[in-house]
């Protein structure tokens, strides 16, 4: 790791933090298993809950120990988990240049995003950036420990310059999902 373009992290915040999962609040839906709620239901690990059989289920996921005891057919479902794309969104306008050197808002923007993807990724998520100025940065989230080291240069490397482009870049997450849910 490159310290002098990695400064923004802090590995004392790092070794406190490590013990602490990222956790999302809603379920995410994701193509590879990991430590998050997933809304998808079906034949998994954990236990979720148990509904009414409707003409048409899978005859294999009934309960039949429900059957003997009550005479009602009823499905056992399962709940997977996956896992999280993080998407960190930097806005790298001019504004962000305010305070003194090393302590300007940038400087807080890239050690708490910094922190929040190495987080993530340590756990097996994916991560991206997106910068919120011209020029635009923008890394699609994958997982893996490459990737993350790209994040974080791409991260370093941000200046603030010009107007912000949050505005066009929140209409445009409407229409594509390049990112999936968006944690902020």
């Amino acid at each position: 790791m490159a310290e002098s373009k990695r400064s923004f992290l802090d590995s004392k915040v790092l070794g406190r933090l490590m013990a602490l999962p990222l956790h999302a609040r809603q379920s995410m839906l994701g193509s590879v298993s990991g430590k998050h709620r997933s809304p998808v239901r079906g034949s998994s690990l954990e236990f979720a809950q148990y509904r009414k059989y409707v003409p048409g289920d899978d005859t294999r996921r009934l309960d039949w120990r429900t059957w003997g005891r009550s005479d009602r057919f009823y499905i056992k479902e399962f709940e997977a988990d996956t896992n999280l794309r993080l998407c960190l969104l930097i806005d790298a306008s001019g504004s962000m240049g305010f305070g003194p050197s090393g302590a300007t808002r940038l400087d807080y923007a890239r050690k708490l995003a910094g922190t929040l993807g190495y987080l993530a990724a340590q756990q097996g998520d994916a991560v991206g950036l997106w910068s919120m100025a011209e020029p635009a940065v923008e890394i699609p989230a994958k997982r893996g420990a490459t990737h993350l080291g790209l994040v974080l240069d791409q991260l370093s490397g941000i200046q603030p310059l010009g107007g912000t482009t949050l505005v066009a870049a929140l209409h445009a997450s409407k229409t594509t999902t390049t990112c999936g849910p968006t944690v902020r």
